[in-house]
């Protein structure tokens, strides 16, 4: 090897390479080649990873998180709100009227825009909608490295409140429900660099930062209402620890004045976004449900900051509520470790008041985002039926944005900001303040969240994932569906019923139905027609069973007697026959509605005649088909018989028993009905 190649190695004796490794202390002219390159210099190599180790770290805690809620989410799929909001996607444009509309109280253009997108590229593909996800995820965990490093400095002091908010177990029951993720994450992003830019701004003056932070909180805006308190968050921290007036009243009147360019900048933003949002929910058919009783306040309250939030808060709940056909997450800790929670809590805000007089305020902060956040919306939105208060406050999805004020609050609290502040000198070296033991206990806490995240969240995993046999997954109804579909040839009529409460509950109405979820399914092209009450003479009429596949459509209710042969005929001479039900068919009232199916078999000469069929006052005609037939009709109320009429020149028509009930699955059919 050319020593021309070992150049940037050389040391400051020209012409000579010294291995400091060689026991020998051998040394090599310029002019020599060698066998091998040269080794790496590791000591310079160990010094840049010194120099660079928090930010090494947090990236490590970064990525080894994505793997982890990678991993998580691959266990789950699309349901219940997913598959309504990809069905509005799928049928709509791209239009300002899509975007803004109003469902359920919510307004997220972000989240409309890439469901429409997934809608149509990839229509229930869980490992897309992931990716999604996980972008998001990585997003929001880097967006709280820089603000933390832009509040502390690039110090280890910020691997503490990222390893919290990282490692958290309240977020994962989000990511569970597709809708709920991409809603709520990019609302942390949001959080996240608004206040990073924001504190740039009130450091430097510089009105890019400013412009920065107006563009982070028209992206949360666009995916959560919950956007709007963002800019009440910036004030707070700017008026209590980016000025150095002590008095608290004093900094809030310095702040609101020596930064009104900033205050006016969001609230100006804030009034077109709430124009938006009011025109929408006029145009639209959402009301506000307001609480039905002061208990179920109380109720909705007291279980979501007991049970949910303050285990969750220390790494739990470690143990879940798992109602049937729900992949939500219900915190339901024991009492003991509730109390346990709380106590810890309070000895850790006491903790760092003693340590840091101005702790308090940070604490003051994260109790007003859960309040008005989290608490709020809900109350005023959801507590209509009392008897499911005390559900909504098990919910963890309704504080999985807590762990990111968490982070910014831990970190106001505990350590004194980095950068230079108004009103005082540029500052020098930060002040450490976990040293000796208290470095060890907080390192001890935050163990212990992580190992209780881990824990909680295996256990919701194994909770949520055991089931497999009782209810068929969602993923697999779809899976079968799919191929089904793809299989079933032309001229099927499939019955349109509600899906399985495990894919969308009845709530939904028509958006449960199975024409609305697997109608988009149907391959392009194919002659596949859908039905609520089949009406007319069809050759193959299917259902979807709950396993997701097409079977055969079975009539369950009241059956005719049976007639010999020759007695179930309708010929020239014999021109009217009558079957007759064991007992009358049951109707609660004239409104029940039902199938009356018939099945008959005919003389080529019979072809082309027309049948008057008579259930109780319902009449109608159908003209007959040669071969093996069956006609289908909506019937309603009760009926003692059903009176065949034909005038016929030549041949016959013979009819099987006449069954009229609602429609099932066969029974015992022992292959799926695709092709048969």
């Amino acid at each position: 090897m050319a020593s021309h190649a070992l150049a940037p190695l050389q040391t400051a004796h020209e012409g000579e390479w010294q291995d400091d490794a060689d026991a020998g202390g051998a040394r090599f002219d310029a002019g020599q080649d060698v066998d091998e390159a040269p080794g790496v210099d590791w000591s310079r190599q160990l010094a840049a990873i010194r120099q660079h180790k928090v930010t090494l770290a947090c990236a490590a805690l970064i990525v080894v998180q994505l793997i982890w809620k990678a991993s998580f989410i691959s266990h789950y799929f699309f349901h219940q709100d997913d598959f309504q909001v990809l069905d509005v996607a799928r049928k709509s444009g791209l239009s300002w009227q899509y975007l803004t509309h109003v469902d359920s109280g919510h307004m997220f253009p972000g989240v409309y825009a890439i469901a429409w997108v997934l809608a149509r590229a990839a229509l229930y593909n869980w490992a897309v909608a992931s990716v999604v996800v996980l972008v998001m995820i990585a997003g929001a965990s880097v967006s709280a490295w820089w603000l933390l490093r832009t509040l502390l400095g690039d110090r280890p002091a910020i691997l503490i409140p990222l390893t919290l908010y990282l490692c958290s177990a309240l977020p994962f029951g989000m990511t569970t429900w597709w809708i709920t993720a991409a809603e709520a994450l990019p609302l942390q992003i949001a959080l996240f660099m608004a206040l990073s830019s924001h504190v740039r701004y009130v450091r430097t003056g510089q009105l890019r930062h400013l412009a920065r932070s107006v563009g982070w909180q028209f992206l949360g805006l666009l995916f959560d209402e919950k956007s709007v308190l963002i800019p009440l968050v910036l004030f707070a921290v700017t008026a209590c620890y980016l000025t150095r007036r002590r008095r608290l009243l004093s900094a809030l009147a310095a702040t609101a004045v020596r930064y009104r360019k900033a205050w006016f900048s969001y609230l100006g933003l804030l009034a077109v976004y709430a124009v938006v949002l009011v025109t929408s929910m006029l145009s639209s058919a959402t009301k506000t449900a307001a609480p039905s009783s002061g208990h179920a306040v109380w109720s909705f309250a007291s279980r979501l900051l007991f049970d949910t939030l303050l285990p969750g808060l220390l790494g739990g709940p470690w143990h879940w509520y798992h109602p049937l056909n729900s992949t939500g997450a219900y915190a339901d800790p024991s009492a003991g470790l509730v109390w346990l929670a709380a106590i810890v809590i309070l000895a850790i805000i006491a903790a760092s008041i003693l340590t840091r007089p101005v702790a308090w305020r940070a604490w003051t902060i994260l109790a007003g985002w859960v309040l008005l956040a989290d608490m709020l919306p809900v109350v005023i939105g959801r507590l209509n039926i009392p008897g499911y208060a005390a559900l909504f406050g098990m919910e963890t999805r309704y504080v999985a944005d807590v762990p990111a004020v968490l982070a910014i609050a831990v970190a106001l609290a505990f350590w004194p900001l980095a950068g230079p502040v108004p009103d005082e000198p540029a500052a020098g070296r930060p002040k450490q303040i976990f040293t000796g033991r208290w470095r060890t206990a907080a390192i001890a806490t935050v163990a212990v969240c992580v190992l209780g995240s881990v824990w909680s969240v295996q256990r919701f995993q194994t909770l949520t994932t055991r089931f497999t046999s009782a209810v068929t997954p969602v993923q697999t109804y779809i899976a079968n569906a799919r191929a089904a579909l793809a299989q079933t040839p032309a001229g099927t009529v499939i019955v349109s019923q509600p899906v399985p409460g495990s894919v969308m509950e009845g709530l939904f109405g028509h958006y449960a139905a199975s024409q609305v979820v697997l109608g988009p399914l149907v391959p392009s092209g194919a002659q596949v027609g859908w039905t609520v009450l089949p009406s007319g003479q069809i050759g193959q009429l299917r259902v979807f069973g709950p396993d997701g596949r097409l079977w055969p459509a079975a009539i369950y209710g009241s059956t005719t007697k049976s007639l010999p042969f020759l007695k179930s005929c309708l010929t020239a001479k014999r021109k009217r026959l009558v079957l007759q039900f064991p007992a009358a068919t049951w109707a609660q009232d004239l409104k029940d509605t039902y199938v009356l199916r018939l099945g008959y078999v005919t003389s080529p000469g019979s072809a082309g005649g027309t049948v008057t069929v008579t259930y109780g006052s319902y009449v109608r005609q159908f003209t007959i088909k040669s071969g093996l037939s069956k006609a289908y009709f909506t019937v309603w109320g009760a009926a003692p018989d059903v009176t065949l009429q034909a005038d016929l020149s030549q041949g016959g028509i013979c009819f099987a028993p006449a069954v009229a009930g609602t429609i099932g699955v066969f029974p015992g059919s022992p292959i799926p009905a695709t092709g048969s």
